[in-house]
Formats: C-alpha cells, sequence, structure tokens
C-alpha cells in the first residue's frame, strides 16, 4: 500500500485549493455577468419609422392563396374595432405609435406598449408554456440571455399577418423569435425579427427595426374609442363627434 509525505499530501491540498478557487471564480465572474446583462436593456424606446424587410418573402402554395385572397380594407380586425388589440409581430413592426418600456416588475421582465395599453410578459425562467396556454395576440414568450444579445421565441398566437394591414399571412403554428442587442458604445437597440412559418412561407422571414433610447420621450395612455366599422352605412355622426370630443 502506497503512503504519501507530508509534501506530497501538501501538493494535493494545495491542487483541490485551486480548483476550488477556480469554480468560485468562474462562478462569481458567471453570475455578475447575468446580472449585468439582465437590467442592461431597461429604458424607454422609440421604434425608427423605416423597417427592413427582406427582399422577397418565399411563400408557399398554400400562403400565396392566403396572401392574394386578403383584403386588408376587411381582413385586418381594425378595420371593425379600432381598439382591437395588435399581436406579435405587428406590434413590434407597426410604422404608427411605437413606444416601449423594457421594465422588471416582481422579478419579471416585461415589455409595455403605449399601443394598446399592450403589457408583454417574457417568462426567463425557462420553463415550457402550460399544457392549457391558449392562443393570444402576443403569445406565449420565453426569453433568454446569449452572450450580450437578448434572445425572445414566442408560441401560441392567434395568426393573422405579419405586419398590420399588408397580405402576408401567418399561421397559428408560426414561431417568433427575436433578437435584440446593442452596437458597441451605443444605447439604441436593434432588432431582428424572424418569423418561421412553414405552412405560409418556404424559408424564415427576417425584419429589421432599430429602437432609439429614448428616456424622456412621453408615454400617453392609449385610451382606445372605436368608432365602429370603416365601412358601414349606419355610421351616426354626432355620436362620433360626440366620442372624439371625450377623448
Amino acid at each position: 500500500m502506497s503512503t504519501l509525505t507530508n509534501s506530497g499530501v501538501q501538493s494535493v491540498l494545495n491542487t483541490i485549493a485551486r480548483r476550488i478557487c477556480a469554480v468560485t471564480v468562474v462562478g462569481i465572474f458567471a453570475g455578475s455577468t447575468a446580472y449585468a446583462q439582465t437590467p442592461d436593456f431597461y429604458g424607454r424606446y422609440v421604434g425608427v419609422l423605416d423597417i427592413v424587410e427582406p427582399e422577397a418573402y418565399f411563400l408557399t402554395a398554400a400562403g400565396q392563396s392566403a396572401h392574394d385572397e386578403y383584403d386588408p380594407d376587411y381582413g385586418d380586425p381594425r378595420q371593425w374595432d379600432d381598439c382591437e388589440p395588435e399581436g406579435i409581430p405587428a406590434i413590434l413592426l407597426t410604422p404608427g405609435v411605437a413606444t416601449v418600456d423594457l421594465v422588471q416588475v416582481d422579478g419579471r421582465f416585461e415589455m409595455q406598449f403605449e399601443r394598446d395599453d399592450a403589457v408583454r410578459v417574457i417568462h426567463m425562467d425557462g420553463g415550457e408554456p402550460p399544457d392549457d396556454q391558449p392562443p393570444t395576440a402576443l403569445g406565449y414568450s420565453r426569453g433568454r440571455w446569449d452572450a450580450d444579445a437578448l434572445i425572445i421565441e414566442t408560441t401560441h398566437l392567434e395568426g393573422g399577418v405579419i405586419i398590420a394591414q399588408t397580405s402576408y399571412p401567418m399561421s397559428r403554428d408560426a414561431v417568433v423569435s427575436e433578437r435584440y442587442w446593442r452596437e458597441p458604445e451605443e444605447h439604441d437597440l436593434q432588432m431582428e425579427v424572424t418569423v418561421d412559418d412553414p405552412a405560409n412561407y418556404g424559408q424564415p422571414v427576417t425584419i429589421h427595426r432599430e429602437w432609439i433610447w429614448s428616456p424622456d420621450a412621453p408615454r400617453f395612455p392609449w385610451n382606445c374609442v372605436s368608432l365602429g366599422p370603416r365601412h358601414s352605412d349606419d355610421l351616426d355622426i354626432d355620436e362620433l363627434r360626440r366620442m372624439l370630443e371625450e377623448l
């Protein structure tokens, strides 16, 4: 049976101590990095008017049929009800009111939009959606950090179109992925939205938008009032005037 000398014992102890120290340092560094990244994007942003769409949408036969049959004047729910909520990804791509706060509330990561007064919860715990999760306009979103980028994946969506009042369809089985990052020395956020919807497209659709860091920008309550269907023959002008005066 072999034995260790005092110097051998000391060498083993030194090795163990170095490994424990290394693991501790790595753990502290990783924890600090995660803590630094998590609040890094918090604040208010305003989306630039222009979005960068793909040069071509590679529609499947079913997608082409849906595209050709879609009439924005009748197919867009907001043509019937002004207060119909905008969904993902349309609310991220709207050229109109595009102010959003990225905040932490009760340990949750939220995107709070001026548009629709919508509140989108981003689940950062890595858990799966509930078995009974219904499809909704904003869907079920899960987030994670990839180095300095925030990655969000959304499922359980109602479907519709990718961009409001356009003819590019999106099915309920679509998966919407977002990637947010900052360029070096910048506070503005870059965003890539990718719609993976094999039912309608032969390859994923990716759209880019920039969100400008705007801590002093105003954000107003939505206070939506529906003026009724755009194409109704029964519009009451006096009633519309009264509703507008109440805004």
